[in-house]
């Protein structure tokens, strides 16, 4: 059996000679790196699940240094333990990507990212440092227990089929070129659930919204193929009962968005920090039960 330190070494040697950044090329496409061996670490030992109030990488543990821009093509490939530095391209189903920490160097797209097809289950792992697009990206995610933290890009883009929940977001690190929003749901056919997150965007420069609705998004960054397969999706675009405060407007949606799946925005908790208002959301959406944390309704 080989051991953690061979197996990584020649992970990251095969890596770094061959992977592509993960970032987008011309028309919205996403330079993919190769395939890449599925990482093992043994030095975290078997699986335990952290506490019930844990969020991000659980304190203590040990993690294996890898520092790659990889492609997971495996289906049903577990990620387990990994101190990564670079970012991941899940281009198969059933991924899971658990008890990890996952940095930016500034040269990769997003820290996880779905390609059609692909699909992840992120658990108990912190996002920090420089991503280009976003800390997590795509459809056909769904994270618990996350931490994301230091991000200098978006935090969350919700595609079709994502879910975040019971998770914490704050101090983001905005560049100067370029304003960021800590969730960002971009499914215009909804199936898209944001709920029990805590999330602290704080005020000032460069710094958009807590909960952004901006289905345009997903143009941006989807295929003609992508496209033709979400539009046979359909469900609701929800928020509910998350802790939510900073940004200009704390949760928006502008009129100029484009069409979506019904809207519901629901027992959410607002702080009063946001720079204009905590609620700006134009168009068709059931509003009920928001409140600031110190009482009072919040209304639209």
């Amino acid at each position: 059996m080989l051991s953690t330190r061979g197996v990584l070494g020649g992970l990251v040697a095969t890596a770094l000679a061959t992977s592509l950044a993960v970032g987008a090329g011309s028309g919205g496409e996403v330079a993919v790196p190769p395939a890449a061996p599925v990482p093992v670490c043994a030095e975290t030992g078997p699986y335990a699940p952290p506490p019930p109030d844990s969020v991000g990488t659980p304190a203590g543990l040990r993690l294996c240094p890898v520092r790659a821009a990889l492609q997971i093509r495996t289906p049903g490939a577990v990620l387990d333990g990994l101190d990564l530095t670079g970012g991941l391209v899940v281009a198969a189903p059933g991924v899971v990507v658990r008890r990890s920490r996952i940095t930016g160097d500034g040269t990769v797209a997003a820290g996880v990212r779905t390609l059609d097809g692909g699909s992840v289950r992120i658990e108990d792992t912190t996002l920090t440092g420089e991503f280009t697009d976003a800390a997590v990206d795509g459809p056909d995610w769904v994270a618990e227990r996350i931490e994301m933290t230091a991000v200098r890009a978006d935090g969350a883009r919700l595609g079709p089929g994502a879910t975040l929940r019971n998770s914490w977001l704050h101090d983001f690190a905005p560049r100067p070129d370029r304003p960021v929003d800590a969730i960002t749901l971009a499914a215009p056919e909804g199936d898209v659930l944001v709920e029990a997150n805590r999330v602290r965007l704080g005020t000032g420069p460069g710094l958009g919204s807590a909960v952004l609705v901006d289905p345009a998004e997903t143009a941006r960054h989807e295929s003609a193929g992508d496209r033709e397969h979400h539009a046979e999706r359909r469900g609701p675009v929800v928020v509910r009962d998350n802790e939510l405060g900073g940004g200009r407007y704390t949760l928006r949606r502008d009129v100029a968005a484009a069409p979506l799946a019904f809207l519901r925005i629901t027992g959410n908790r607002f702080h009063r920090d946001a720079g204009a208002a905590p609620l700006r959301v134009r168009g068709a959406a059931e509003l009920r039960d928001n409140v600031f944390v110190d009482g009072g309704e919040v209304r639209r």
